[in-house]
């Protein structure tokens, strides 16, 4: 995975994208519907890592390719994972007590401080102009959207502390799971969706027997209906496909475009959150949300430091090779012509 970004192809990069696309745009909706049915964050997020886990283990058992278990690595993903534990449940937590669109345009702020951190500590560029326009207003639809949202007007700041938690935690996790897939070696893709899901697995549990979430949960799973254990289900195949999709385009693009493919991607989950759900924002706050989320689309990648001159002076070598070549095949020519005129003269 080190190279991904240097040696996929544009159609390769595509299919990722695609892929992660469609399964981020329907989880956040499906969680939303899990905890309807199962008002218990930590819970559902235990059973969807634990899924996940069985899933690649088993799939590692029928003789796919999975990277077995490394001390050096499980070091460096202990970081990763107190993040990717913390990150789930304030999700869950801030779906709980907000509504989709307001997680939504959170996280639709998460690429400005994304590139920021990418700029400063992790080898990019700035971003071009265009670039920094599209994130601006980005930023610009999160604000308007907070002032036309009821909750803010209702009880202020206090109704944001799970998304800003979250935002905090997202912004960590997408840069530091960048420098994984670029400092780890690992052989294959299933290897960080098998290390994360096993090893969060834990951390999760705790978090919801903390809470006292565990307390007669098998009473209360047994008691869900055959459309809550469906959505349950269903959640848990795309979180498990979301973290092979998720972990490949990562790998593929930078830090800040990775974290706003899963922005933009977000219209799908409006779309459904509108047709499906009765709680939303207000009109002027969901176009807020699509102003934010389709200011995303104009963003382009910024290049690694020195990628722009090295292409530079490989062009320029190519162009020496060429000039070289001209040269010698001129003199060859000449010598040649020379020759020619020699003999004649004999």
């Amino acid at each position: 995975m080190q190279k991904l970004e240097d040696t996929s192809s544009k159609l390769s990069i595509g299919i990722a994208i695609a892929g992660y696309s469609l399964c981020s745009s329907t989880l956040l909706l499906a969680n939303k519907m899990a905890i309807e049915y199962l008002p218990y964050p930590s819970v559902v997020s235990f059973i969807q890592i634990c899924f996940s886990a069985v899933v690649v283990l088993i799939i590692k058992a029928l003789g796919v390719p999975v990277d077995d278990f490394d001390a050096t690595k499980l070091k460096a993903y202990a970081m990763y994972i107190v993040a990717f534990v913390s990150a789930i449940y304030a999700n869950m937590q801030a779906l709980k007590a907000s509504n989709v669109e307001t997680v939504i345009v959170f996280r639709a702020c998460t690429p400005i401080a994304v590139c920021f951190i990418e700029y400063l500590f992790m080898g990019r560029e700035s971003p071009s102009g265009r670039s920094a326009t599209s994130l601006l207003v980005v930023a610009f639809g999160a604000c308007i959207y907070c002032m036309m949202d009821s909750q803010f007007s209702l009880y202020g700041l206090t109704a944001y502390s799970w998304v800003i938690t979250y935002f905090i935690l997202i912004t960590f996790e997408m840069t530091y799971g960048k420098t994984l897939t670029s400092s780890v070696k690992m052989d294959t893709v299933w290897g960080p969706v098998l290390y994360c899901n096993l090893l969060a697995a834990g951390p999760m549990f705790m978090l919801g027997y903390i809470n006292g979430d565990y307390e007669n949960i098998g009473e209360k799973i047994s008691e869900m209906s055959v459309n809550g254990m469906s959505v349950l289900l269903f959640s848990c195949v795309a979180g498990t496909l979301i973290g092979y999709c998720g972990w490949l385009c990562r790998g593929m693009i930078s830090a800040t475009s990775f974290t706003l493919v899963g922005v933009v991607n977000k219209f799908g989950t409006i779309l459904l959150n509108v047709a499906l759900w009765d709680k939303h924002s207000s009109p002027g706050g969901i176009m807020a949300v699509c102003v934010c989320l389709g200011a995303g689309i104009f963003y382009q990648q910024a290049p690694k430091v020195g990628a722009s001159s090295s292409d530079s002076n490989e062009r320029m070598a190519v162009k020496s090779d060429v000039e070289l070549a001209l040269d010698r095949a001129a003199k060859e020519s000449k010598d040649s012509e020379e020759r020619l005129l020699g003999g004649s003269k004999r």
